[in-house]
């Protein structure tokens, strides 16, 4: 049996995570993983899986970038220089109080000022500030393997990693550098992180075989092992029986079709665009229901209702369990993927609810592109197109629902879905890490 420390700077741990913690639990290996708290304190629990879990209190995470430190170095001489004048002159400490205020202000102004210029993002967050926070945690769990879950927790993984001379493994969800939200300046810091960090890896996972084949080009690595972002269906759900969930919910006609988007709402995902479409489908008969969860949700609403769309066209539910989504997704007719290709990873993007759809059956209309295609295309699981305004997408749902081919992708993915499960990516991941921790023992 091998100790295997993980370490995912989320705070809303990603399927992804758990199913490959649980995989290495059912081999006899114990995993503990290091994520984000909620709120400032450290915690820690047993989640059902067996994983033990501790979640680091987010007043641990402190920036080691130079400016951040030479913003507390100044606060603090501000500090001593107050506290020393006060201690002199103890009847003007009202004062001086207003003076360290306004003072403290003005460093702070400062400091974001200087953010600001080596950044170049309004957000003035550094992109990289885990390390010590990982580092002085994880150091109380020596392991025989440590497993990092993207790109911020990459150096905290290695330097425990060396510090046990145990193999270091790393999985990449996504092709981290590369989001829209970075400035330039930010993707490149975090471009020459995973360069330098990269090699250090003994094995490299990739989300699907594009970003497999990107880092490999761009890091002269091997290329890593694909391991898609497969489920395997709840016990709950039975993939023969008919689901009309969101028909009941909205109180909707059984005549009525469905589109389905199920996810997060948030920007850049061409959710906008999607509601807008609504306005120009031609199929009289067909809904758009958007069951996710984010406030951007409210954005969408609003142009929603000023399109005069909200509660006849497009629907809004929340997210659910996991263990009811496929019951949800399936009580659709067809599910959407509109991401845009606004950066790589959206280009080449196999996000959940593809394998959600998958499993529960359910038609795919997705955005052209490659991975999407290798997926929808290639095994006739629906259909694609090119989504770059509303009247594309319009003309692409229309054309979906019209299709001849309905009743054929259905089949198919019904047939096919048992090749896109967990349980045989499982066995991709436990063979992979089983191969690198027999290399060290």
């Amino acid at each position: 049996m091998a100790h295997i420390l993980m370490l995912c700077h989320d705070q809303s741990l990603d399927r992804r995570v758990v199913a490959q913690a649980a995989t290495l639990i059912g081999q006899g290996h114990s995993v503990h993983l290091l994520a984000l708290s909620f709120d400032g304190e450290t915690t820690n629990e047993l989640m059902p899986e067996g994983i033990q879990l501790t979640r680091i209190g987010l007043n641990h995470i402190v920036p080691e970038n130079s400016i951040y430190k030479a913003y507390v170095i100044r606060q603090h001489r501000l500090s001593d220089l107050f506290t020393r004048a006060a201690n002199r002159y103890s009847r003007r400490v009202g004062g001086f109080q207003r003076i360290f205020n306004c003072a403290s202000r003005l460093n702070w102004n400062l400091y974001k000022t200087l953010l600001l210029a080596r950044y170049h993002n309004v957000a003035l967050h550094d992109p990289l500030p885990f390390r010590q926070a990982f580092v002085s945690h994880g150091l109380a769990h020596p392991s025989d393997l440590v497993q990092v879950h993207d790109l911020p927790a990459l150096e905290a993984g290695a330097e425990l990693a060396g510090a046990w001379n145990v193999p270091l493994v790393y999985d990449a969800h996504e092709l981290y550098p590369e989001q829209k939200s970075f400035s330039w300046a930010q993707r490149r810091i975090c471009s020459q992180a995973e360069a330098r960090l990269i090699k250090k890896a003994n094995l490299v996972f990739a989300v699907n075989e594009s970003i497999g084949d990107e880092m490999a080009r761009r890091y002269r690595i091997p290329k890593p092992v694909t391991l898609l972002n497969a489920l395997d269906p709840p016990v709950e759900f039975d993939p023969e029986a008919r689901y009309d969930l969101l028909r009941e919910k909205l109180s909707l006609p059984v005549q009525r079709r469905i589109l389905l988007f199920q996810g997060g709402f948030a920007p850049h995902r061409n959710l906008e665009a999607l509601v807008e479409a609504m306005a120009y489908v031609r199929a009289s008969d067909v809904d758009l229901v958007m069951m996710g969860f984010g406030t951007f949700g409210d954005l969408l609403k609003a142009k929603a209702a000023r399109l005069k769309l909200l509660g006849s066209r497009v629907h809004f539910l929340p997210a659910v369990a996991q263990s009811e989504l496929l019951q949800h997704s399936a009580s659709a007719d067809i599910g959407i993927i509109p991401y845009p290709h606004v950066d790589l990873n959206s280009y080449y993007c196999t996000p959940n609810k593809l394998f959600e759809f998958i499993q529960a059956g359910l038609p795919i209309l997705a955005n052209d592109s490659p991975e999407l295609n290798r997926f929808v295309r290639v095994n006739k699981f629906g259909s694609s197109a090119k989504m770059t305004n509303p009247r594309k997408i319009a003309l692409a749902i229309d054309s979906a629902f019209s299709s001849g081919d309905f009743s054929e992708w259905r089949s198919n993915i019904k047939c096919g879905r048992s090749k896109f499960a967990w349980r045989g990516q499982g066995d991709i991941y436990i063979s992979s890490v089983s191969r690198v921790l027999g290399t060290f023992r």
